[in-house]
């Protein structure tokens, strides 16, 4: 067998041990100073993070930040070069995946194009010799729940990538799992449907009570569904927190610029007489006596478009466009720096294309940053 396909059993195995039993599975997944190297690759770098029982835990990050190989050790699919990974208290480090009680949905839905749809959720039960009745009661339960009953008889060909996602879901709920890992599992879906299953996991999670940990690329998918948001870059925790907290309160650059659609507006600023101001803006100032290190030299405010002011101007910043969303317009300026600034603008304000507006913006929204480090002043 080549290596690829070895890859999808192993994988497709793992997806069948999973749950579909009361509320009380709920446990805690640890990862204590975890690190991976592929080669002289060092891929995840000493990670710690906890999920609590019963909690909605986002890995959320750039392609490439080491989200879906951090999914991977805890499902025992790869070994951590250093650290440890506890399940429910118990280390489970160096376990088999088939035997740390977790469940795996993942990208690509791996089913068995030819298995029916029960088949495929019922696979790891025929597995373990589960008695028929035992099998019928659980896979009818999952079905029910993910309103797949009428497609039981039918196989993965015939079924649209929401229901087969759905499918896999289905299979991740029948075994027997203590957690619940989902690897990008909307990425495959058109922009309504990944919007109709967002809703249908967050309901799931909320009917099972269960540990779920999901892994996307996708910052709208982990502001709608977490609980918690594990923020990465580079193999590192950028910031780890509640949604709000993370976009009200970011860390640093990386985080607010990262949370937040559209982009929080970076620009660069100057400290003149004791005030903060932005040169792109016509030296607006936007911190009255702002006091800061004087080993930062180096300043960039960041403001969201949504915190911006627009008025009708004879001169200062062209509009170059306009997004009319229906609700809402995103204004996009080009500023003196040849910086891109992006507003949020309410349709009743009708600007439009090569309008000259004036911008203001209240203290309170304005988030510093040390240009150098990243890290925010204020």
């Amino acid at each position: 067998m080549s290596t690829t396909g070895a890859r999808f059993f192993r994988e497709i195995n793992l997806a069948s041990q999973c749950c579909l039993e009361s509320k009380s599975l709920m446990v805690a997944v640890n990862l204590h100073k975890v690190s991976k190297n592929f080669n002289q690759a060092k891929v995840i770098k000493d990670v710690s993070i906890d999920v609590n029982q019963g909690e909605f835990c986002v890995f959320v990050g750039p392609s490439g930040c080491g989200k879906s190989t951090l999914l991977r050790l805890i499902a025992g699919l790869e070994e951590p070069t250093n650290g440890g990974i506890t399940i429910d208290g118990k280390d489970v480090t160096f376990v088999d995946p088939a035997a740390r009680g977790v469940g795996m949905v993942f990208q690509n839905y791996a089913l068995y194009p030819h298995m029916t749809v029960e088949e495929n959720m019922s696979f790891g039960l025929r597995m373990n010799n589960a008695p028929k009745p035992e099998i019928e009661r659980k896979v009818s339960r999952a079905a029910k729940m993910l309103r797949l009953s009428e497609l039981r008889k039918r196989k993965p060909a015939s079924l649209s990538g929401g229901q087969r996602q759905r499918v896999a879901i289905g299979r991740a709920l029948v075994k027997g799992a203590k957690v619940f890992l989902f690897d990008e599992p909307l990425s495959n879906l058109d922009a309504e449907l990944r919007v109709e299953m967002r809703i249908e996991i967050t309901r799931l999670h909320k009917e099972l009570g269960a540990t779920i940990i999901y892994v996307t690329h996708d910052q709208t998918e982990a502001m709608t569904m977490a609980d918690k948001i594990v923020v990465l870059r580079d193999g590192h925790v950028e910031q780890k927190g509640r949604p709000l907290e993370l976009y009200d309160n970011p860390a640093n650059k990386f985080v607010a610029g990262f949370l937040g659609s559209p982009s929080m507006n970076f620009l660069k600023a100057r400290i003149i007489e004791n005030n903060l101001v932005i040169p792109a803006l016509g030296d607006l100032i936007v911190k009255k006596n702002f006091g800061v290190d004087k080993n930062i030299s180096e300043i960039t405010v960041g403001v969201r478009p949504h915190d911006i002011n627009l008025k009708k101007s004879t001169k200062e910043h062209k509009i170059e466009f306009v997004e009319n969303l229906g609700n809402i317009s995103f204004c996009h300026l080009k500023l003196a720096d040849n910086s891109n600034f992006i507003v949020e603008s309410g349709t009743k304000l009708a600007f439009a294309s090569q309008d000259m507006v004036g911008i203001s913006v209240k203290e309170k929204d304005i988030y510093v940053f040390d240009n150098k480090s990243g890290e925010r002043i204020t």
